[in-house]
């Protein structure tokens, strides 16, 4: 697969995200929660407005094991 490559001949790199390239993402229309799982697991984040930095991890973690765990039983 070819690269590509600038005037000097040298390959470029591909632009690597950084936080600020990431955009967020619109809630579903309406008043219900699109998965009770996800709306539940997606509200334990509020949690960090008023929480240390040191509690972030915990609860970023807690997160993705719910969101694991819910995309799995949509699997089966």
């Amino acid at each position: 697969m070819a690269q590509d490559t600038v005037d000097d001949g040298a390959p470029t790199q591909p632009p690597v995200p950084t936080p600020g390239d990431v955009r967020p993402v619109a809630p579903p229309s309406g008043d219900e929660p699109a998965d009770d799982a996800v709306a539940q697991a997606l509200g334990r984040l509020d949690e960090l407005d008023d929480a240390p930095l040191s509690h972030h991890v915990a609860v970023f973690d807690a997160v993705h094991e719910a969101l694991q765990e819910r995309l799995a039983d949509a699997e089966d």
